[in-house]
This record gives structure tokens, C-alpha cells and sequence, in this order.
């Protein structure tokens, strides 16, 4: 999970959440990890609040899977749609799954949103 944080980390900043300057370990065991607002101004607190609950250092703090699916920036109408859009254009299904399209068609109809096809 903790490598989960570090890919998402990577795929919001375009950059690592190591400082070059200090030692990757010391960085690591202490949990020093940057969000420059540079790189950080346009994402959510919910995005950068799940991946300091990821890069946790001791494992029993650290998100589990379902912890981590269940984390609010997971669980947003707009996100679900942009991946499902992907996963179209691509033609595979590999960030969504089934089970969730019913909740959020129904989620959709109650909010008075448009699913985008």
C-alpha cells in the first residue's frame, strides 16, 4: 500500500516524493515527504490526504485496500466518470468495476447529473 501512495503521488505531481538533496531512507523512515504548492495547488486536500495515509511508516497506520477504496477521494461522482471515460476510450476495464456503476447511476439520478457515455 505504502508503494500505492508513491505511484499516486507520481501520477498528481509528475515528480517523486523524495528530496534528491536527503537521504531516500532517512526521507522514508521519517515520513518527510514534500507537496510543493507549485506542483500541489489544483489537487484536492481529499488527493493529498490519501496518499499521507499511504506513505504512513508504520504498517498498522497505513491504509489497507479497503480503507483506501473507501477514502473519500475515491468515492467522488466526478472521478468515477473520468475513469470510466478512459476505460471506454481504451476499451478494458481496469480502474472502475461493475459492482459500482449501479450506485453511481442511481447517485447520478438523484443529483440530477448527466452520465457522460
Amino acid at each position: 500500500m505504502w508503494s500505492v501512495g508513491v505511484i499516486v503521488y507520481v501520477t498528481l505531481s509528475g515528480t517523486f516524493p523524495f528530496n534528491e538533496d536527503e537521504d531516500i531512507n532517512d526521507q522514508i523512515e521519517n515520513a518527510e515527504f514534500m507537496f510543493p504548492k507549485s506542483l500541489w495547488k489544483d489537487t484536492t486536500s481529499h488527493a493529498v490526504d490519501l496518499i499521507k495515509a499511504l506513505l504512513q511508516v508504520k504498517r498498522r497506520k497505513r491504509l489497507s485496500v479497503d480503507k483506501m477504496l473507501s477514502h473519500p477521494w475515491l468515492q467522488d461522482f466526478s472521478t468515477w466518470q473520468r475513469c470510466r471515460a478512459l476505460e471506454k476510450q481504451l476499451d478494458v476495464r481496469f480502474l472502475t468495476h461493475e459492482s459500482d456503476d449501479e450506485r453511481w447511476v442511481e447517485y447520478a439520478k438523484q443529483n440530477k447529473l448527466k452520465i457522460e457515455n
